[in-house]
């Protein structure tokens, strides 16, 4: 015989639509954002592990001083290598930004042709696709290098430059302002050679090796090269940022995104099944008579469990359908316009389905069992009874002080404490998402700011061999680069004693100073001693720390010309470059390496900007999660004391007066969870924030913008006044004859 229950669940769904509508809403959004994100994350995953063998790539790579002879070809062959040729050139465009250009590969680190046709011409070039959109370039363009004009011809993705690193020690990749392009063979030859790099790839016939042999393989061929050449770098494929980067960031994301839905789902559900306990309290006296006319406990239990799990799942495959069209697209979009990606194709993701389907429906079935199958326990005399708690009732707090409105909320805090408890675990995490959302803008532009504030010289030139210049106010310095324990570069600077660039230094007697970046983030003080090493040698030197100098954009020591010559065995005389405010033009671009400005100091600050669009999402999500919290238990608050706000009425209280009673002691506690959360959710943020940048190369200095508490207390009030208004229509339409229901 078919359930008569049944028959409540329509009038169930009608009753509390306006909280189930916000429930769907809300998880299919949520859902729908993480099948998205999960779908396109494990589709572009797959893309790029299948990448290395698509396109051969490079195990590794090295760079020379010059062309590699005979013999070191020769011995890294003897190793098991194939070493293949990828010459470069970095040249300078008019406006400062920098392009390597490589000529057409055909045997290694392959190119996927995104749209367009690869040169065949020697005025012609492929350029990187997101450069492009960085830059408003499209094909048909042209770009000036060396003086000649380039047209493009096709936009591409570069196997070997998923992320734009210019440089594999630097902080952040750089989409707008660095670039690999190809040229025809006869291009490339007919470039001048300032710039030019003799690069060398390897392919190891030793493949499917450990981390561990990875490591000591990739020493045992550095080792054989230095005996052969003079090695200016070598980068492991495993070590490569180029490479690598952009995938460990997609499967860094995921494991975030998948804790982040949790939370937020189990939030959500705790919220709905208490609201859902609040209708089994409000409707006990039938509960009790259908026990005693012989409902099983489980018939009730299910009646009351499965609206919240239909809307969840309703919610999850609607989810799934937003997930697998606008929300994949939309994730795809995110990926695509921070890095450098190859193409790919969508999968489908039985994973994705599990962790944003079944998972979410399990969780919220799971809580409503417990929360409601406690309460249901309890024998059909206590239900008549309206007795629905185990232990007796403790004796009542004894409230002396205050006015009556103030006693009243207080009384009312304390009848719903644990809804109050979970609303407070709600804004905790809404608040975290504000904070997160709005936190890394501010920290950025702050970083950026710093850099520019304390930029030693509009021009930094570093040459490949010590050539003199008339310009007015150029001041010669060394620069030699060296490693700490954390395999991380440090730049070791000699300057002059009385340098005009950094002042306030007192160089003499040998002493040393760290960048305050470098300082920062290791913890270091006046007195330490440091140890770093040679990159390709085994050899190590020790500095004692006299302070530190305000230089944020690098991890580098400072010393004295003499004092730098002393301890690299150089030519007292010897250099290695210019500080300069004005440009240098009487030396030949030949015997530049390169040149640092402010638009490559800030180069992490302008590329992390590009790359956070989705913050805005976020604090807009969270604003979303504040109001959906304080709604759905304003509004259980309200519906759970129909009977007294209706008596309240019939003494001639307003609505008014009475929305200050219950709805002011939401708004009390919405406060008191924002004081209490914000000091706390800043200490952890700080917290996670430097045990991150460990993890990556640089230092970007922590910066917790002073608008952010009061933006984040606006936002919360901003959500507490719209459930105001609200719940205040909500406490109109209790009608005076509420209080005469039920009474026997």
């Amino acid at each position: 015989m078919k359930n008569p229950l049944y028959k409540r669940l329509p009038r169930e769904l009608k009753k509390n639509f306006g909280k189930y509508l916000a429930l769907f809403l809300f998880l299919m959004i949520t859902i729908g954002f993480g099948s998205g994100f999960f779908i396109a994350g494990s589709s572009m995953k797959v893309a790029f592990e299948n990448s290395f063998e698509k396109y051969n790539i490079e195990d590794g790579h090295f760079t020379l001083a010059d062309k590699a002879s005979d013999t070191l070809i020769e011995e890294t062959e003897k190793l098991g290598l194939t070493i293949y040729e990828l010459f470069y050139k970095d040249k300078i465009l008019d406006d400062g930004d920098t392009v390597r250009v490589y000529q057409i590969r055909d045997e290694i680190n392959l190119i996927d042709v995104m749209q367009g046709d690869m040169p065949s011409k020697e005025n012609e070039l492929a350029i990187d696709r997101l450069y492009c959109e960085y830059n408003d370039l499209s094909i048909g363009d042209t770009i000036k290098i060396d003086g000649k004009d380039f047209r493009i011809t096709a936009l591409v993705a570069l196997s070997d430059y998923t992320s734009l690193f210019k440089n594999n020690s630097d902080l952040m990749f750089d989409a707008e302002l660095f670039t690999p392009v190809i040229v025809t063979k006869e291009s490339f030859q007919n470039l001048s050679d300032s710039g030019l790099e003799y690069n060398y790839a390897w392919i190891d016939d030793r493949q499917n090796m450990t981390d561990p042999e990875k490591k000591d393989r990739a020493e045992e061929i550095q080792k054989t090269i230095v005996k052969y050449g003079i090695l200016t770098e070598f980068i492991p494929e495993f070590a490569n940022q180029a490479i690598h980067f952009a995938g460990d960031d997609i499967g860094g994301d995921r494991v975030i995104m998948q804790w982040l839905l949790y939370i937020i789902i189990l939030v959500i559900g705790l919220a709905a099944a208490i609201t859902t306990k609040s209708t089994v309290e409000q409707e006990s006296a039938v509960i009790g008579t259908l026990r005693a006319s012989g409902y099983k406990r489980s018939e009730l239990l299910w009646h009351y469990v499965i609206v919240p799990v239909l809307v969840t799942l309703a919610a999850a495959l609607a989810g799934n359908v937003l997930g697998y069209t606008f929300m994949k697209d939309f994730c795809v979009g995110m990926y695509y316009h921070s890095y450098s990606l190859m193409s790919y194709q969508t999968l489908w993701n039985g994973e994705a389905f599990i962790l944003t389907t079944v998972i979410p429906c399990i969780m919220i079935l799971i809580l409503n069992l417990v929360i409601l199958g406690t309460m249901l326990s309890l024998p059909p005399l206590q239900f008549l009874r309206k007795e629905l708690k185990r232990k007796k009732k403790s004796k009542t707090l004894k409230l002396r002080h205050g006015s009556f409105f103030a006693r009243f909320r207080t009384r009312v805090i304390m009848q719903n404490i644990s809804a109050y408890i979970l609303l407070l675990a709600g804004i905790f995490v809404a608040n975290v998402m504000l904070v997160f959302g709005f936190l890394f803008m501010p920290l950025v532009q702050n970083y950026k700011e710093i850099i520019i504030n304390s930029q030693i010289a509009e021009y930094q030139y570093i040459l490949k061999a010590p050539v003199e210049t008339e310009t007015k106010g150029a001041e010669k310095f060394s620069v030699y680069t060296l490693q700490n324990d954390n395999e991380e570069t440090i730049t070791v600077y000699g300057i002059e004693e009385n340098s005009k660039y950094l002042q306030n230094l007192d160089l003499t007697d040998g002493k040393i100073y760290l960048s305050d970046s470098y300082k920062e983030k290791y913890g270091l003080d006046s007195g330490d001693i440091i140890t770093l090493s040679e990159k390709y040698e085994e050899k190590s030197y020790d500095f004692k720390v006299e302070s530190e100098y305000e230089y944020p954009s690098s991890l580098c020591i400072f010393m004295s010309r003499e004092k730098f010559s002393d301890v690299f065995d150089k030519d007292e005389n010897y250099f290695s470059g210019y500080f300069s405010n004005e440009k240098i033009d009487d030396i030949d671009s030949l015997y530049i390496a390169t040149v640092i400005t402010q638009s490559d100091l800030t180069a992490a600050s302008d590329q992390l900007e590009n790359s956070m669009g989705m913050m805005s999402i976020i604090w807009v999500f969270a604003t979303a999660l504040y109001i959906l919290m304080i709604y759905l238990l304003a509004k259980m608050i309200t519906e759970k004391n129909a009977k007294s706000i209706s008596l309240m009425k019939i003494m001639g209280y307003s609505n008014h007066e009475i929305g200050r009673l219950y709805n002011y002691s939401t708004g009390i506690v919405v406060l008191i969870s924002m004081t209490v959360t914000l000091p706390l959710i800043s200490f952890l943020i700080k917290k996670i924030y430097y045990i991150f940048m460990l993890e990556y190369n640089g230092w970007m200095t922590y910066y917790f913008a002073p608008w952010i508490y009061p933006l984040t207390v606006a936002i919360g009030c901003f959500s507490f006044l719209v459930v105001y208004f609200l719940e205040m229509k909500r406490i109109a339409k209790i009608p005076l004859s509420e209080t005469i229901k039920g009474i026997e």
